[in-house]
């Protein structure tokens, strides 16, 4: 009997320790963050649950056995929910994914992008048309225009010419948008709106029934303006997934 539980044991450290070398291997190997991350994550609490085991077999009295599940059961739960938050922000941050690698989520993937235009705003287009050529979907740029900002102005016929000249502005960065689409393959359309920036960003995304929103991240050199910039950004992209279909795609 001692030695039946001597060789279960060895067999289960051994199991373990096979596992817990696989993750290792899976680190050193795997080309890019998340097939580094599933290596980790699954092998590792194979590795851990067989190590575990072994204890369990080789005490087995309750108190190791009570253990012994506690272990297994948290590293059960935790590994896939730490995984899963790790995969997510490393999409979001847009973690670069291996070269090889192919996407079929994106089949006809239909995106938007809100934009404010100048310089910050090329690279967020780039990100969204290559999105848009790689799924070869459809790509709408959205520019609007603060209604808060457009009331500010003093009277009626003040209020009227800010608009008209915002509207120019904005009808002006999305063709720009356009065409740098165009001279990429893409075909984009382009909308100005007027309204609050957020709501209007959630109903666009609600009527194109968007698979993507893709938003550039804040670049503000005040501390206090940056945070505040960050907060309602990941509040953005947290109601548009609450409130659409579309995944947020987040690029500096």
């Amino acid at each position: 009997m001692m030695i039946l539980r001597d060789v279960l044991t060895l067999l289960l450290v051994g199991g373990g320790l096979f596992f817990m070398l696989l993750a290792a291997l899976g680190l050193l190997r795997m080309p890019d963050l998340f097939t580094r991350m599933h290596a980790a994550t699954k092998s590792a609490t194979l590795g851990i649950s067989g190590i575990a085991l072994a204890a369990l077999v080789y005490f087995g009295d309750f108190a190791v056995t009570t253990r012994v599940g506690l272990i297994i059961l948290f590293f059960f739960f935790t590994a896939p929910v730490g995984a899963h938050a790790l995969a997510r922000a490393a999409y979001t941050c847009e973690i670069e994914l291996c070269p090889a690698t192919r996407r079929f989520d994106l089949a006809q993937a239909r995106i938007l992008c809100p934009t404010r235009g100048g310089l910050p705003s090329q690279a967020l287009h780039e990100k969204a048309i290559a999105l848009a050529r790689e799924s070869m979907g459809e790509l709408t740029f959205l520019y609007v225009i603060s209604r808060q900002l457009v009331e500010a102005a003093g009277g009626q016929m003040e209020a009227n010419r800010v608009r008209a000249e915002l509207e120019t502005l904005g009808r002006g960065i999305v063709a720009a948008a356009q065409t740098q689409a165009a001279t990429q393959g893409v075909v984009a359309h382009g909308q100005v709106r007027v309204g609050d920036p957020r709501d209007e960003i959630i109903h666009l995304a609600q009527e194109m029934k968007a698979s993507l929103v893709v938003m550039g991240y804040p670049e503000i050199n005040q501390v206090a303006e940056q945070h505040v910039a960050e907060d309602n950004l990941w509040a953005l992209a947290k109601e548009l997934q609450d409130k659409t279909d579309a995944q947020v795609v987040i690029t500096r």
